[in-house]
């Protein structure tokens, strides 16, 4: 029999030109810090003035922190904080896309925590002090990819021990998210496929992790598998089709939050996450993508009818006496039509040599308890050899 456990207190506020409606919403403060990216895209592309504008309107004062990078760092993270201390802000807006919403969670531990970020990492070398309050999160979202809008999740890279780890508590669910897909338009081809991925990986891993237990974790990995798969190429092929991209954001930004918000990944993901520690300039979305077919080659042995689930939710019927590939066979049919599958360590500045130390982290210091089947030292080692190239 199933259970339903379920808790996840951030207001949706989803749908085409709904951004304008952060004018006139709720707000739990007089005075926001932006983070934003330092590429200043989202200045480039209106978004930014636009955000502000609405806040003033709103009785809402702004100040800019434009120092966020892919793969956000700790020093990222103290360095906003430090400006949103010093300018009176009491909340914070995460404006763009993951990074910029992870680094304005984090930065929002540290607005009313004492210390350094890494003194409240849970795993690593993190001190693992608890998290018990933070200022208020709103996120405005122009990606469709990590579900943060709707999880207690970021996670951010320590560039000195290149560990990039989750940070998780109660507090960092957002209290408003603003999801405009018309915002999304402008998203890359490229960015477009690595976040894809990455919503498919995070309702995936989930629907594993939970193991038909909580009925709408499964409700929730379902809906955005099938979406994901039906959606993804359409939106790649014309990254102008609103439909597509309300549909994957539906996905991505909703159901995929509220999969992790009541469950967790798998250890696929904390080998990725250690790839980007390693080499910041490779997105996440690839990151997962590249270890992706070893990693579920192998996993089969363990949960072949769950993969078979998944593979029939991506339209894949079941092969008779094989139990598991017809997900696999799903997998990499998608990886072909989107032109990843060739997707290479290599063209980051990884080398063969450095396979032993992504296993290291990963299973020695982040560690893999998260999983609900055992993998060795020697299998994560296995599966990123083999992925290598």
């Amino acid at each position: 029999m199933y259970k339903i456990d379920s808790y996840i207190p951030t207001r949706i506020v989803f749908g085409l030109n709904r951004l304008n409606e952060l004018a006139e919403l709720k707000l739990p403060g007089k005075k926001a810090l932006i983070c934003v990216t330092s590429d200043d895209l989202m200045k480039k592309l209106g978004f930014q003035d636009r955000v502000i504008e609405l806040l003033a309107k709103n009785g809402v004062e702004a100040v800019v922190f434009n120092g966020v990078i892919p793969n956000p760092t700790r020093a990222g993270v103290m360095a906003a904080s430090a400006l949103a201390k010093e300018s009176g802000c009491d909340f914070v807006i995460g404006l763009g896309g993951g990074s910029s919403i992870d680094t304005a969670k984090a930065t929002a531990i540290m607005m009313l925590n004492e210390g350094d970020l890494w003194d409240y990492a849970y795993t690593g070398t993190g001190g693992r002090k608890e998290v018990t309050c933070a200022a208020p999160i709103i996120t405005i979202t122009t990606t469709a990819g990590t579900g943060t809008e709707a999880d207690p999740y970021c996670v951010i890279t320590n560039e000195d021990t290149e560990e990039k780890l989750d940070f998780a508590c109660d507090a960092l669910f957002p209290t408003v998210s603003i999801i405009d897909p018309d915002l999304m338009k402008s998203l890359p081809r490229e960015l477009t496929i690595y976040q894809g991925f990455d919503a498919l990986f995070h309702a995936l891993e989930c629907y594993i992790t939970n193991r038909n237990e909580n009925r709408l974790i499964d409700i929730y990995a379902e809906d955005a598998i099938r979406t994901v798969a039906q959606w993804l190429p359409v939106v790649v092929e014309d990254g102008s089709n609103l439909e597509a991209r309300v549909k994957i954001s539906y996905a991505a930004n909703i159901l995929c939050g509220y999969t992790q918000s009541l469950c967790t990944v798998t250890s696929h993901h904390i080998i990725a996450q250690t790839i980007g520690g390693i080499a910041p300039s490779f997105a996440h979305g690839a990151t997962l993508i590249v270890v992706a077919e070893e990693y579920y080659k192998d996993i089969k042995r363990f949960v072949p009818e769950l993969l078979e689930d998944i593979g029939v939710f991506m339209g894949a019927a079941p092969i008779e006496g094989d139990k598991g590939q017809n997900f696999i066979n799903a997998l990499t049919d998608m990886m072909d039509a989107t032109g990843v599958r060739t997707l290479a360590m290599s063209d980051h500045k990884i080398s063969k040599e450095d396979c032993q130390k992504i296993t290291d982290i990963t299973y020695d210091v982040v560690g893999i308890d998260l999983d609900k089947y055992t993998l060795t030292k020697d299998d994560i080692h296995a599966i990123v050899e083999k992925s290598y190239r």
